[in-house]
């Protein structure tokens, strides 16, 4: 029961921050690029490869842990839906270029992302 609550708590502090933070940054960009999706799955990428390095599972709250912030938060603020919308919209659009440059980043800067937060 615990753990459910800890995930449903930081699912609502994710989803949250998702829009907040997707907000912001559409208030400013305009461009074509979805850069806000973008930053919002590299550095929940990052976040998650640093929580599962730092919280190592040795107890019941290690792993609460994990769970609340990594499938609650982490889950709820990064959105690969979104990023495949997005993809299916841009190449609907025919700005295949831009489509190719947004999944190569995402998928090569998420990776590095993930491993840099691993690693510090």
């Amino acid at each position: 029961m615990v753990d459910w609550l800890g995930i449903a708590l930081g699912g609502v502090a994710g989803a949250w921050m998702r829009f907040f933070v997707t907000n912001r940054i559409n208030a400013i960009w305009n461009k074509n690029f979805p850069l806000a999706t973008f930053l919002i799955n590299i550095t929940g990428a990052f976040f998650l490869g640093f929580l599962y390095a730092a919280v190592r599972p040795h107890n019941v709250l290690d792993m609460w842990l994990r769970n609340s912030i990594g499938v609650g938060f982490i889950g709820a603020y990064t959105t690969f839906s979104t990023m495949m919308y997005e993809t299916m919209t841009l190449f609907g659009r025919k700005q295949i270029k831009i489509m190719g440059v947004y999944l190569v980043a995402s998928l090569v800067v998420g990776l590095l992302g993930a491993f840099i937060g691993a690693s510090i």
